[in-house]
């Protein structure tokens, strides 16, 4: 980027701008055909942008706000994180929606309704042009609030409603305390959350893989059960902010860590996909998120890019689908059930399997298999109760390919779509 700058420094700012604009979007433009948007299935990094000094020209990989929306889009993300108002205009030419971040909003404070509007309203204007305001997809309100907050809560939501807006509110994951809570119960929780704040998804985090190299499915997918079964209670979709980095005592990303906890999310029917974080915060011993504290990528990354291109390949089939049975092969985690449940397979050999059951518009079957073992690569095995030849949907962007020869192993944490035809 900076080369290319200095090669063209006779040419005006204004310019410069107009051109790197035109090139970004005849750059992307093909390939967005082939990309999911948020409101079908939102990709986006969990938490804020960093605020380097651009004008220094010193912050590794990227060198101005144009290059994080680069890098985002380059990531395979359809949305940004939480990103200030002068950053909304760098996202439109590379396609991402944005969710925009204002303290004003965000530190909610106790005012009255016409008072939130008024800021909400303050807010959006601060972004350089209408257009630039149209892209606006969300606006962050809270993260893992307590539920004494949800009626004011619901007020902020309200006002940016009224605006057109999503509001975006994460809640805490099952092991979080009654305290931490403010609710009897986590399903208590998640039905004050609906009944009172009125939200278009739900939105929760859970780490359950650790530095030891073991995955604790029951506190993985007891949580995934509960949210599955009031996202289907309530007729709306859930998304999850899973482990994009490392800290504490959790596990370094890997494909096998990444993939399980996207695919899982997939064979539950999730509608989203949140990583904490893209960036690797200044803190503690947090590192390994796709850029490191010095503005350069990280071997997470590529792993990150990869799993999001794959959500793209099959989110035109996947979309259309609707979730119906999820159940487990071998060890059967709390609240889950086990392979007896089954409605659509017969059969898929020896393994610890997650299977995700679905039925397109037309009452077609569709499984969704996820190899459970993060170290070993597993055999698929897998056969309908309804006669015909089995279909893979390629993670590839390939379609529909015959489920045949060396299609049948997994990877660990890797997950696989499959129809009957």
């Amino acid at each position: 980027m900076n080369k290319r700058l200095c090669l063209c420094r006779p040419l005006t700012a204004a310019l410069l701008i107009l051109l790197a604009s035109t090139i970004s979007a005849q750059n992307i433009s093909n390939t967005t055909q082939q990309r999911v948007k948020a409101e079908d299935f939102i990709i986006f990094p969990w938490g804020g942008v960093p605020s380097p000094d651009f004008t220094a020209g010193a912050w590794g990989d990227m060198a101005s706000p144009d290059d994080l929306m680069k890098d985002l889009f380059d990531c395979g993300y359809n949305t940004t994180g939480f990103i200030p108002a002068h950053y909304v205009s760098y996202a439109a030419p590379y396609r991402l929606a944005t969710i925009l971040a204002d303290s004003r909003i965000s530190s909610c404070p106790d005012v009255t309704p016409k008072q939130a509007e008024e800021t909400v309203r303050a807010a959006l204007n601060e972004i350089e042009s209408p257009e630039a305001r149209k892209n606006v997809y969300s606006i962050y309100i809270k993260d893992e609030p307590n539920a004494s907050l949800f009626p004011r809560l619901n007020l902020w939501a309200e006002a940016i409603r009224k605006q057109g807006i999503l509001p975006y509110i994460n809640l805490f994951p099952d092991y979080a305390s009654d305290g931490q809570l403010g609710s009897k119960g986590y399903e208590a929780h998640l039905d004050e959350f609906v009944n009172i704040c009125h939200p278009k998804y739900i939105s929760y985090d859970n780490y359950s893989l650790y530095d030891d190299n073991t995955f604790n499915e029951d506190r993985f997918y007891s949580n995934m059960e509960t949210v599955r079964k009031k996202s289907q209670q309530y007729g709306i979709p859930f998304w999850n902010v899973i482990l994009g980095n490392t800290h504490f005592h959790y596990i370094e990303p890997s494909p096998a860590t990444l993939g399980i906890q996207v695919y899982s999310t997939l064979a539950y029917g999730g509608k989203g996909i949140g990583y904490f974080t893209h960036y690797s915060p200044e803190l503690g011993n947090y590192r390994l998120a796709s850029i490191d504290q010095f503005g350069y990528r990280t071997k997470t990354w590529e792993m990150v890019r990869n799993i999001n291109l794959q959500i793209h390949a099959l989110a035109p089939i996947y979309c259309t689908l609707k979730n119906v049975n999820v159940f487990h092969t071998g060890n059967v985690p709390k609240n889950a059930r086990g392979i007896e449940s089954a409605m659509h397979l017969k059969s898929i050999g020896e393994g610890k399997f997650l299977v995700g059951e679905f039925v397109d518009p037309a009452g077609n079957p569709y499984l969704l298999v996820v190899n459970k073992d993060i170290r070993k690569s597993v055999q698929l095995k897998v056969s309908f109760k309804r006669e015909g030849t089995i279909m893979l949907v390629s993670p590839y962007g390939r379609g529909k390919v015959r489920f045949e020869g060396e299609q049948d192993w997994l990877a660990p944490g890797a997950g696989a779509l499959f129809t009957v035809e």
